[in-house]
């Protein structure tokens, strides 16, 4: 048996040719690198050679150290105490965790795929032509209005997809901007100059919601003519040339004509009423209508109190004006929306009939109801006041029935002009008292009143309103 042969039976052979191998890898002195690669070739084969069934990994990880061998520096290691089967088994764990690493980022980038590609659609849908535009327009003379319906969800194809909301919301902006109202004959005071009316008109919004809007896709880009409906003015100059021919209420109070102040405090507040015009729908106001009652303006101080009357002081008397023409509106059948009654009763109306009035105080404020102009006149003969209403002869108007005035002189007692002679009026009509006299006077059926004589009340059979007097409005007011 020689060497070889001893080694190999005695298990010594690894070891000796480990004992070699490192005696033989060594480079000796001026051995080139070639030389030294082929060294370790021989080497490693003559191992491998020597085991009896050599594995993959065995020759895998042979080829991975001669590999390594050719990479500058690498080579300089000690290559050859490395086991084939180690090199190869941490090559195999290299691989496999490099192929997991790749496969984990491949699903990462597929997850980030559909945000890549948004910018690209964004740029395609950008590059895409713009939608055909959907606009409904309106016109009138030379304005037009248009209104994008897009912009209010229009899809383009499906009509249903409109804001119905947004789009009458547009309409009425328009039909502001469009209408014109009529105007009403004007006529400040009877006899003056009239103010003539003028037609008008407003957008047929109902024509165009209930006849356009289901079929507005006819409609889209296509320049409409605005419908309109006429608007005809209510009062004409023709209702305030025959304001007057219709007496509709009257009533008359009375007072002592001997008591000059107060006469002529009443004469100031009636004339300021004369011959006012009222439109439909206008409101008068006592104080703003008569005005501050001052010295400047003619008015005297009231020295008396009539049965309670709230004074003034400067001016007093003029609520008799006031409660004369309040009655008078109320047997017109007006709408009062203002009246203040006195605290305690006064002898010139029934009780509850008086309307008291102060400056910065009580006031009596009315609305003319009806759907044509009315005219108030007043008139002041000696010892009383008529306050009538008019309006046109075909006037829709529901006169009422209310209690005459009482014909007896009223008790008068001296006071101070420049203080209050009572308490402050309070609303409503509650006050009690004394009515003896009430029905003392009689109304004169022949209704020759005024300037004539007789009773100007017109009180026929003792009750004033429309169907007393004369309604041609003739003589007395």
């Amino acid at each position: 048996m020689d060497e070889r042969e001893r080694l190999e039976t005695s298990g010594d052979h690894r070891d000796s040719l480990d004992v070699e191998g490192r005696a033989d890898f060594r480079s000796a002195p001026g051995e080139s690198g070639e030389r030294r690669l082929e060294r370790i070739h021989h080497s490693r084969k003559d191992r491998l050679e020597g085991s009896a069934f050599p594995s993959v990994f065995d020759r895998t990880g042979q080829g991975f150290i001669r590999l390594m061998g050719l990479i500058p520096l690498v080579n300089r290691l000690p290559l050859d105490r490395l086991n084939p089967r180690t090199v190869s088994f941490v090559a195999l764990v290299i691989v496999l965790a490099g192929s997991l690493t790749a496969f984990a980022f491949a699903g990462m980038s597929g997850m980030e795929t559909p945000l890549a590609e948004e910018p690209v659609a964004e740029a395609k849908q950008v590059s895409e032509e713009p939608p055909e535009p959907a606009m409904f327009i309106l016109q009138h003379e030379e304005k037009k209005w248009e209104l994008d319906l897009l912009s209010i969800g229009y899809d383009g194809e499906d009509i249903s997809t409109v804001d119905q909301k947004k789009l009458k919301k547009w309409l009425k902006k328009v039909k502001k901007k469009v209408d014109k109202p009529a105007q009403d004959a004007r006529m400040e005071r009877w006899g003056g100059s009239i103010q003539p009316s003028r037609e008008g008109y407003e957008m047929d919004l109902k024509t165009i919601e209930e006849d356009w809007l289901p079929h507005l896709s006819d409609y889209i880009n296509e320049p409409q003519d605005i419908p309109l409906i006429e608007d005809k003015p209510r009062v004409t100059e023709a209702d305030l040339q025959r304001v007057n021919q219709r007496r509709i209420g009257r009533y008359t109070t009375y007072f002592d004509a001997s008591n000059v102040n107060r006469t002529t405090n009443i004469r100031l507040s009636a004339d300021a009423i004369n011959n006012l015009v009222l439109n439909p729908g206008e409101s008068f106001s006592f104080n703003q209508v008569v005005g501050q009652r001052t010295a400047e303006r003619g008015y005297k101080p009231a020295t008396v109190i009539v049965s309670g009357e709230y004074s003034e002081g400067i001016g007093g008397g003029i609520c008799q004006t006031s409660s004369t023409l309040y009655n008078s509106v109320d047997a017109a059948g007006l709408q009062v929306t203002a009246r203040y009654s006195h605290s305690k009763e006064v002898t010139y109306v029934p009780s509850g009939r008086d309307a008291t009035v102060s400056w910065g105080g009580p006031d009596f404020r009315f609305v003319n109801s009806l759907e044509k102009p009315i005219l108030l006149r007043t008139y002041v003969g000696d010892g009383f006041i008529t306050v009538s209403v008019y309006t046109t002869p075909d006037a829709q108007a529901s006169p009422r029935q209310v209690p005459p005035a009482p014909r007896y002189q009223a008790k008068e007692v001296e006071v101070d002009p420049d203080k209050p002679s009572d308490e402050t009026p309070v609303n409503g009509s509650d006050q009690q008292g004394d009515q003896s006299g009430e029905d003392s006077g009689s109304g004169d059926d022949s209704d020759n009143g005024g300037q004539n004589g007789g009773d100007p009340s017109g009180n026929d059979g003792g009750w004033s309103g429309a169907a007393g007097g004369d309604p041609s409005g003739t003589g007395s007011p």
